[in-house]
């Protein structure tokens, strides 16, 4: 159908029945150019039609199993269906990034280049699976839907794997009972073939890990429809994170000082002897925590499929359209590569997780050797951290709503920032800070991690390719943290801490204290770039809009500027910032 310039049709032309409508969110640094397209019929698209933020087309969207729910949200039993779903990777990643260092050295007694190696490995495999069942999950088809199937396949790995990584047989298994010949890896025994499995395990939890997170991540487009939509999504994914993070935390903390009491151990302000580290002693802890995680994981995952639809119909879903520019045309797929917010949201992402991972892997090692805190502090203190993040990620759609993406994300790294430089100077005498300290290193995580995936799913929009893209990101993700602990863990020269208590203190101060601060003020350095070409590009678009006015004195400024901007963003595919 003809057009002319505005957004008016021609005279004369009959309008057809169905009418394509763009929802404009104004022209603010973080909503330029977000459009929320409707198809209202089967017939070729009519003229656009511009809404402003607050106003609704009074369309309803299908929320599948959870009901029918507005435009302005997502059914409630929907939301928590859909937090269910992470769980089991939430409550296993809890334990492998806070405890695997510290596990593999002092209750496995691996050295600490070993040590990285291990976690290496098995971040390789991760982050190799990751892009892998993306692209798989995008192109899958079965009466489940393409999510389901990938999930499904990831939690029966992780529940069957981890507790072998971490427990290494059945509970109760020791080197002087009848249970011992039930474990398939004996934790108690050194050795290649000992080495092997365990590198094996890793493995397959690794990949199970990666399929149940790419898939999961995919349906928070598919189940959305609008930037609060998706901002909400990812709060309670990220909530559910942290819930999960306290519930093993809190359960460490409790077996720790339970087992502290049993064994009389000293206060922890000394050496070995004084109950600080880890040893093989500790192995029946891990054993049990770990069965415990995969049994509850596996209850949780029955609810996530049970409560969220195999074909969900939000914004992405079944329909499956493609995104579409100010003019009408969809956007190709491949365009991704080719826009600069797609590498710009990856780098955010990586860096956000990157900072998280490294807080989460080191903090316990920070608190044994560099505060010399009591042995449940290992679990007491990463606990702090999540309890503060979960009142944080309870506000961060007032946050972006309030502030707008690029700013939530910025209030984030400050909070790091911050953080980071505390424990870096911190003394030993005034470790009671630490219970300051760690919850706002908590609060910086979530701000961080819940805006940069808001940022992502907005510029995913309708196309069909969040799991291609949660996979990449992902992907980065996984590769950088790990050769990040190997990289930190083949830096270490100090030999046993327990001998070399001052060279093990400040090497774990330097690590907390300075590479989660460098992963903030890159982020910071991306989003100046960013704001400083985005600049630059408005004036010279406001320019030649002027010149356009100039010529064509029948276009109002409004118009000009509508069309422009909008154009503009859509070019670049900025779905919201």
């Amino acid at each position: 159908m003809p057009y002319n310039d505005k957004t008016e049709p021609l005279l004369g032309v009959p309008q057809p029945q169905s009418v394509t409508t763009l929802t404009w969110s104004g022209f603010n640094d973080e909503n330029e150019g977000d459009y929320d397209v409707d198809h209202l019929g089967e017939t070729e698209p009519g003229p656009p039609v511009l809404r402003g933020r607050g106003e609704s087309s009074g369309s309803e969207v299908e929320a599948g199993n959870g009901g029918t729910a507005s435009s302005s949200g997502v059914a409630p039993r929907l939301i928590v269906s859909y937090g269910l779903g992470h769980v089991l990777n939430d409550l296993s990643a809890s334990i492998w990034f806070f405890y695997a260092v510290i596990y593999c050295q002092q209750v496995l007694g691996l050295p600490p280049d070993t040590t990285g190696a291990v976690v290496l490995i098995g971040q390789v495999v991760d982050g190799l699976t990751t892009p892998l069942v993306g692209y798989a999950s995008d192109h899958t088809r079965t009466p489940i839907g393409p999510r389901k199937p990938w999930h499904i396949f990831g939690v029966c790995c992780v529940a069957l794997t981890f507790p072998l990584v971490f427990g290494g047989c059945s509970i109760g298994a020791e080197p002087g009972n009848a249970l011992r010949a039930f474990c398939p890896l004996k934790p108690w025994q050194g050795g290649k073939a000992q080495m092997g499995l365990l590198v094996f395990f890793i493995s397959l939890f690794q990949i199970g890990w990666a399929s149940s997170q790419v898939s999961h991540l995919a349906l928070m487009p598919d189940l959305s429809k609008s930037r609060r939509e998706r901002t909400t999504l990812s709060s309670v994914r990220y909530g559910v994170t942290v819930a999960c993070n306290i519930f093993v935390l809190l359960a460490l903390s409790v077996l720790l000082a339970r087992e502290r009491e049993a064994s009389g151990g000293g206060s922890g302000g000394g050496g070995c002897e004084g109950g600080v580290e880890l040893t093989s002693a500790d192995q029946p802890l891990f054993q049990s925590l770990s069965w415990t995680v995969a049994a509850v994981g596996v209850l949780a995952a029955c609810g996530f499929y049970a409560g969220v639809p195999s074909h969900p119909r939000g914004r992405g879903g079944s329909r499956n359209e493609p995104r579409l520019s100010s003019s009408g045309s969809p956007l190709p797929d491949a365009s991704i590569f080719e826009d600069a917010l797609f590498w710009k949201h990856g780098l955010l992402y990586m860096l956000a997780r990157l900072m998280i991972n490294l807080n989460m892997v080191y903090m316990p090692l920070y608190v044994q050797s560099t505060m010399r805190m009591r042995r449940n502090a290992i679990a007491v203190i990463p606990l702090l951290m999540y309890v503060l993040s979960l009142l944080g990620s309870g506000i961060q759609n007032v946050m972006n709503e309030k502030f707008g993406r690029v700013q939530a994300f910025s209030i984030g790294g400050a909070l790091q920032v911050v953080g980071s430089l505390a424990l870096f100077f911190l003394p030993r005498r005034v470790s009671w800070m630490m219970y300051v300290i760690a919850p706002l290193i908590g609060l910086a995580g979530t701000s961080m991690l819940v805006t940069v995936i808001s940022m992502t799913s907005d510029f995913i929009g309708r196309r069909n390719l969040s799991a291609k893209v949660f996979g990449l990101y992902s992907f980065s993700d996984k590769l950088c943290s790990g050769i990040a602990v190997y990289a930190i863990q083949s830096s270490l020269r100090c030999g046993d801490c327990c001998t070399n208590p001052s060279c093990c203190s400040v090497f774990y101060r330097y690590v907390l204290g300075l590479v989660p601060l460098g992963a903030a003020v890159v982020s910071f350095a991306i989003l100046l770039l960013w704001r400083w070409s985005k600049l630059r590009r408005r004036a010279a678009v406001m320019k030649r809009d002027q010149s356009t006015l100039l010529l064509d004195p029948t276009d109002s400024i409004a118009d000009v500027k509508t069309w422009s901007y909008g154009g503009l963003g859509e070019k670049e595919g900025e779905g919201g910032r």
